[in-house]
């Protein structure tokens, strides 16, 4: 069975590590948003692909949410001495793939091509896949000013609400080769629980022409009207958007047949199903990699029930 994910660095991270677990080596690509990508140094920064890459090598920082375990920032200290501002927390690990990733790009790899080569280096037997060779970068409106997805995320700290958002360079993007072979081949599209409107939308943008609805099934990061991680109810709220699981399935109602909510929103179920898709009722938090595996089979298991 092929299997293709939407993700951002977060919940579809966690899940494209429960599938890689129940599905067998290579039936597995994992698509990544690169609109929060950034250029720190001269090196190109891509945290949400970094974050799944880290995640499926068992590299992944569980302490700070970002980077590398066991992480030293000496480069970084020696920066803020230097003058530079050192608001972005790269660490020396964390170095090390960027300039693998610069020196690959400099020797003539796209960034797809790029990435494959270190997922390859890193031993995964999933393909990690950005959804464009060609730069896209959310721009946040906010009342400080617009900002670069960065700037808004991580020295301001999501602090500023926002009042808009845009996607420089979505327009002359086209997806990378691979990423639309991954979902035109899948059997089984999955949108991750991830942020709908900050990593989804702009994969969407670039692969809707290539996505089945009918072979498409999307996963709420909204559990009880909470979002276990990040800003996605307070972005939605700001954007005028309904902040539930409910909200949610509207936002894809147009992209996805199938939709995934947590036990505790199961008295949406019947509003899901007014909107045209199928609602599944499942335990969608994941604590640890039992929680991974155990949502990715409980997937796998109501998508093979439906007869899709």
């Amino acid at each position: 069975m092929r299997v293709t994910i939407l993700a951002g660095g977060t919940g579809a991270a966690r899940l494209a590590c429960g599938l890689a677990r129940v599905l067998a080596p290579g039936e597995l690509s994992v698509i990544t948003n690169t609109a929060d990508d950034e250029v720190m140094w001269g090196l190109l920064v891509c945290p949400d692909t970094d974050a799944v890459l880290y995640r499926l090598a068992g590299l992944f920082n569980e302490d700070s949410g970002f980077g590398v375990r066991d992480e030293s920032f000496h480069a970084l200290e020696m920066l803020g001495q230097l003058g530079e501002p050192a608001w972005f927390g790269l660490g020396d690990r964390d170095l090390g793939l960027h300039l693998l990733r610069s020196t690959l790009r400099h020797r003539g790899a796209s960034l797809s091509q790029a990435t494959a080569e270190i997922g390859r280096r890193l031993r995964l037997q999933v393909a990690v896949i950005p959804m464009s060779d060609d730069p896209v970068r959310t721009r946040v409106a906010t009342d400080a000013g617009e900002l670069s997805f960065q700037e808004w995320f991580v020295r301001s700290r999501c602090e500023p609400p926002v009042r808009g958002l845009r996607f420089d360079g979505l327009e002359q993007a086209v997806p990378a080769p691979a990423a639309v072979g991954a979902v035109s081949g899948a059997d089984l599209v999955v949108i991750g629980p991830s942020n709908p409107l900050l990593s989804i939308d702009p994969i969407c943008a670039l692969l809707g022409p290539h996505l089945r609805r009918e072979r498409v099934l999307a996963v709420s990061p909204v559990v009880g009207g909470r979002a276990l991680k990040g800003p996605t109810v307070a972005i939605m709220a700001q954007l005028g958007e309904d902040p539930s699981a409910l909200g949610v399935a509207r936002h894809y109602a147009a992209v996805a047949a199938e939709f995934v909510l947590d036990v505790a929103d199961g008295a949406l179920a019947d509003g899901v199903s007014a909107l045209g898709m199928r609602p599944h009722v499942l335990d969608t938090v994941m604590a640890d990699a039992e929680g991974e595996t155990h949502l990715a089979g409980e997937v796998l298991r109501v998508w093979q029930a439906a007869g899709r």
